[in-house]
């Protein structure tokens, strides 16, 4: 035996032993390719493609030497071109030259063509191989060798060589595939005995040791970070595996979303009961409007707080219980409901309420409007306060209706009344230069009196603010030092803020 065969032997051998080891179809093919240089020289491109058997086409499964972003955007259907020839037939195809690979190729839809092209760099293939992935008989897929940069084409020992790799290959993730069905039956048969034990939770906790990494059930995510959970066109929330979902191996993407389709109906039982639940606080909380105190008979010994979640309700109802959620972990004891179309809470403490409004504004994008604190008696008159807080325009998470100020008079004014307000006493000023509004606007902000202060914060000499005054008090012929036409002023530019979404 001459040393190149007893290399090749021991090649081919290491290369069964591998592949019988792997165990996933990636690692199967990066083996294959990774080997096919070993046996036949000068390979430029080397592709396999798999059979979808849900959307009947063959797709890339791997390839070097070619662009696979533009490769995956093939699918051949049996038959067409030379992959689905190969597929069909269950015979190699040896082209000899670039014209025999065209005419092989001539029944190519011309989308796929086009990805084709793109993803060969619109290389001419002087030469190819084209093998059956075959496994018991069934074929798996196709197996591509091009060559272009050399004239001399491939051999029928190239073919030869190339079959009995691809064999191997496709042996080897049968037996994946079937590992992987047995694993997936397992899971199923362990999750549906964790719902029936223990419900959601016990689920969540046994899908952790199937998956190895946790999940959570979402309300709302990122459509590529989770698995959609769907009951009757419905969606219910998001089941949503720690690790990157693109990392997961495909038995794992198989039992989360056997996992998602299973706990459908136990999470539309949940939140039918919620959502009846939740109507009739809602309910309550009207009847507490209109005077009727029963519902709420634990907060009615000591003054409360109404806080608003106002941005938007939704109609998704896992979203909302989410939100009431969030803020049960902040006010355990607190009312949940939802009025008008914005989230209501009434609690007998606002010791936490800045840190649920940070994350409500941080996760939901919610803004908190917080009443004074009023005997049950009056809460209708501290839900309009949590409202007007929660409407006025603020980049703030919380906005608290007793440091409105002046501020708490606006909705009792027309918007006309508002507008003539503001070109009275401040339209002068902001026919001038920006500098000047942004001025005032840091002055109101620290104080008239705080010169050196202000003029650090605007990044100017303490002089140029000097002048910056003089030519306000001038345009609006007013004086700082005049407390009413100082008040006047300060309503003016408060006016100004709340009618434009850009302050200075």
């Amino acid at each position: 035996m001459k040393v190149g065969q007893a290399n090749d032997i021991a090649v081919f051998v290491q290369f069964n032993q591998l592949v019988a080891e792997a165990s996933d179809e990636q690692s199967i093919l990066r083996l294959l390719l990774d080997t096919v240089d070993a046996f036949i020289p000068h390979v430029d491109m080397a592709i396999v493609y798999l059979y979808d058997e849900n959307q009947k086409v063959l797709r890339l499964g791997a390839g070097t030497g070619v662009s696979v972003q533009s490769l995956r955007q093939l699918a051949f259907k049996p038959g067409e071109s030379l992959t689905g020839k190969v597929f069909l037939s269950k015979k190699p195809y040896l082209c000899l030259g670039k014209h025999d690979v065209k005419r092989k190729m001539a029944n190519i839809s011309p989308e796929n063509w086009k990805w084709f092209r793109e993803g060969t760099y619109k290389l001419d293939v002087t030469s190819s191989i084209n093998v059956p992935f075959l496994s018991n008989g069934r074929c798996l897929g196709t197996f591509t060798l091009n060559r272009y940069s050399s004239s001399i084409p491939f051999h029928k020992k190239d073919v030869a060589i190339a079959l009995g790799l691809a064999h191997q290959a496709a042996l080897a993730i049968e037996n994946v595939r079937l590992h992987q069905a047995l694993a997936y039956s397992d899971a199923k048969e362990t999750l549906a005995q964790s719902l029936h034990d223990g419900g959601l939770e016990h689920v969540l906790t046994r899908l952790e040791q199937l998956v190895h990494t946790p999940c959570t059930i979402e309300a709302s995510v990122k459509e590529d970070e989770a698995i959609p959970i769907i009951r009757k066109r419905k969606r219910l929330g998001y089941l949503r595996p720690r690790q990157p979902l693109a990392t997961l191996s495909v038995v794992d993407r198989n039992i989360l979303e056997f996992a998602a389709l299973m706990l459908a109906s136990e999470l539309e039982k949940q939140y039918d009961d919620y959502e009846q639940g939740l109507h009739r606080r809602n309910c309550a909380f009207q009847d507490l409007l209109n005077g009727d105190y029963r519902s709420v008979e634990s907060l009615s010994r000591a003054p409360i707080y109404c806080f608003v979640l106002a941005g938007g309700v939704s109609d998704n109802i896992a979203l909302t219980r989410q939100i009431e959620t969030t803020v049960q972990a902040y006010f355990p004891n607190g009312h949940f409901s939802v009025y008008e179309g914005r989230y209501v809470v009434l609690a007998s403490s606002c010791a936490y309420i800045d840190q649920l409004a940070t994350y409500l504004q941080r996760h939901y994008h919610l803004v908190v409007g917080l009443s004074r604190p009023r005997m049950i008696a009056d809460v209708a008159s501290s839900y309009r306060e949590a409202v007007l807080a929660a409407e006025m325009k603020s980049d703030a998470p919380l906005v608290r209706y007793q440091t409105l100020g002046c501020r708490r008079l606006w909705p009792s004014l027309d918007e006309q009344t508002k507008r003539d307000f503001v070109i009275d006493y401040l339209q002068p000023l902001l026919d001038l230069e920006p500098d000047y509004i942004a001025t005032l606007a840091a002055l109101i902000e620290n104080g008239r009196g705080a010169r050196q202060q202000t003029a650090k914060q605007l990044h100017i000499h303490v002089n140029t603010l000097y002048q910056r005054v003089k030519r306000i008090e001038q345009v609006l012929d007013i004086s700082f030092q005049n407390e009413r036409q100082w008040l006047q002023l300060m309503i003016a530019y408060e006016l100004y803020v709340d009618g434009h979404t850009e302050t200075p």
